[in-house]
């Protein structure tokens, strides 16, 4: 029996788009083409693809998934790993989760949330760039990520001091960017724009952001997601006061 793109997309629950592109890449062709340029698909590709999909819901890049599901010769093992990492990911989102409620509660009550526990789980790691890199490539369909890949080579001799000094500095730059928005600095002030400077400098020891890129990420704050998340837990405020300082400092400070 066979199935038509339509209804193999149907079945599986992605689109024809991401069949057609994943025949493209060659990781999944069809069995057969028909006269009409139609894609058709017998049990041989469905059992493929019931794989590819399980292989991505545990967060392996394309790349890597057709390297397992051809090779197959050890494809246990390279789940065993994945499954590690996600597991170390989940660990990380669970500790962040925990790390917004407990600050939503003494905003509640009044209290000060201790400093050095206002920033527990939200770190970059080789496993959290792993975990960003499948959510790429999940919602473009592609995978070529440049950014991901520049952070990749950067950091690539990194060590576990090396990342905790990179995560402190960032914790660092959050505390100092929710001192001035309590003080009434003005979003697009001299010392607003200071912060941001250094967060610049920062951000260059894994990628090169350029006025567009610096711009898309101010926007993507006004997006639900971890990071406004992580921000607004610090203060409801600090995601949109930093969305307007980012913007301001595109314009007036990036070529």
């Amino acid at each position: 029996m066979s199935w038509s793109i339509q209804q193999a997309a149907r079945a599986s629950g992605v689109t024809a788009r991401t069949l057609r592109y994943y025949d493209e890449i060659g990781l999944l062709r069809p069995a057969r083409v028909g006269s009409n340029g139609y894609r058709y698909y017998e049990r041989e590709q469905l059992l493929r693809l019931q794989q590819i999909l399980l292989f991505r819901e545990l967060g392996l890049d394309l790349t890597t998934i057709g390297q397992v599901v051809n090779a197959q010769h050890d494809p246990v093992e390279a789940l065993r790993q994945h499954h590690r990492r996600l597991l170390d990911e989940r660990g990380r989102l669970d500790q962040l989760a925990a790390t917004v409620a407990a600050t939503i509660k003494h905003l509640e009550e009044g209290t000060d949330m201790p400093a050095e526990h206002m920033f527990e789980g939200f770190e970059m790691s080789p496993e959290h760039l792993d975990a960003i890199e499948a959510r790429r490539v999940e919602s473009t369909g592609s995978t070529e990520q440049p950014e991901i890949a520049e952070i990749k080579r950067n950091t690539a001799e990194w060590s576990e001091q090396d990342w905790g000094a990179f995560n402190a500095e960032g914790h660092d730059l959050t505390r100092r960017m929710v001192a001035l928005l309590r003080d009434g600095a003005a979003a697009d002030g001299a010392e607003t724009f200071a912060v941001l400077q250094d967060d610049l400098a920062l951000q260059r020891k894994l990628w090169s952001p350029d006025k567009a890129s610096y711009i898309e990420q101010a926007e993507g704050l006004q997006e639900p997601s971890e990071l406004r998340s992580y921000y607004n837990a610090q203060d409801p405020r600090l995601a949109e006061y930093l969305r307007k300082a980012m913007l301001a400092y595109a314009e007036r400070r990036m070529q």
